[in-house]
């Protein structure tokens, strides 16, 4: 697989990760500051819209862009995807997008966005900004606190269905084992906020 990750979008800390698949390069969440580490053509996958996840995209040159359909518009809303709030520049990706529902395995996991998504591939779970190695995203950026609930109630479920030795590379932070995400993370298993 050749999984690497690069810490983009400072100071937000983004981990940007760059897999190949069928010999075509793969990068999922493309921060600010991809350029300097991918200089090929790639396709690009996006867990979910907020500015910090996509604020690279138009640094490469893209051969394809997946991103979940609910949160499309964040691409080029700086309202939705939080740049006029958070950035000092907005961020607008008016680029042709295809469903990654329908192209990679995902597990629609709503909260910190509505299209929040894990991507996994081949033993690895990207998580985005839903769950981290010892935490969970946070639901006051577009996100909603009843729909964590829901998806923290079944993800110690698929966690605990998959071997402990896959990899949970998630939006920020350590990337970890599933077996360390569930002795570490105090969330999973537990449904309040």
């Amino acid at each position: 697989m050749n999984l690497k990750r690069y810490i983009t979008s400072p100071p937000f800390d983004v981990n940007t990760y760059t897999f190949e698949l069928n010999g075509i390069l793969h990068v999922i969440d493309l921060g600010e500051g991809i350029s300097r580490f991918v200089k090929k053509p790639a396709v690009v996958l996006v867990t979910h819209g907020h500015c910090d996840h996509i604020s690279g995209i138009l640094e490469l040159q893209l051969k394809e862009l997946f991103i979940p359909p609910e949160d499309a518009l964040m691409l080029k809303d700086p309202e939705k995807n939080l740049s006029s709030a958070f950035m000092d520049h907005p961020v607008m990706v008016d680029l042709h997008w295809k469903d990654v529902d329908k192209h990679f395995e995902t597990l629609k996991t709503p909260g910190h966005t509505k299209g929040s998504r894990f991507i996994v591939y081949e033993g690895v779970i990207f998580t985005g900004g839903t769950v981290f190695a010892d935490t969970i995203g946070r639901t006051d950026l577009g996100g909603s606190e009843e729909d964590t609930r829901s998806t923290l109630k079944w993800a110690k479920e698929f966690f605990e269905s998959l071997p402990r030795n896959w990899l949970v590379c998630p939006g920020h932070g350590k990337t970890i084992t599933v077996k360390d995400l569930l002795e570490r993370n105090p969330f999973l298993g537990r449904y309040e906020l």
